[in-house]
């Protein structure tokens, strides 16, 4: 199955099923990025610079998109 990339976790280049947006604002996989976060490091996955905070949004509107995209594939 072919994913597109807006719906793939920047960080594990798989598909998202619980997407969160990092204060980097990037979207990534909510385990992958917390995952991330709990081994200490600050920085972006994606940039490598110090994250402003640690806090994550989920991304509603992405899940949807996804759910939609699995539905019809």
């Amino acid at each position: 199955m072919y994913v597109v990339a807006y719906i793939t976790c920047g960080y594990l280049q798989e598909l998202m099923y619980d997407p969160h947006v990092a204060a980097d604002g990037f979207t990534y996989e909510g385990e992958a990025i917390r995952g991330w976060l709990k081994g200490g490091r600050g920085t972006s996955p994606m940039t490598n610079l110090t994250l402003s905070h640690f806090s994550l949004t989920p991304n509603h509107a992405l899940r949807s998109a996804i759910q939609d995209w699995l539905c019809r594939s």
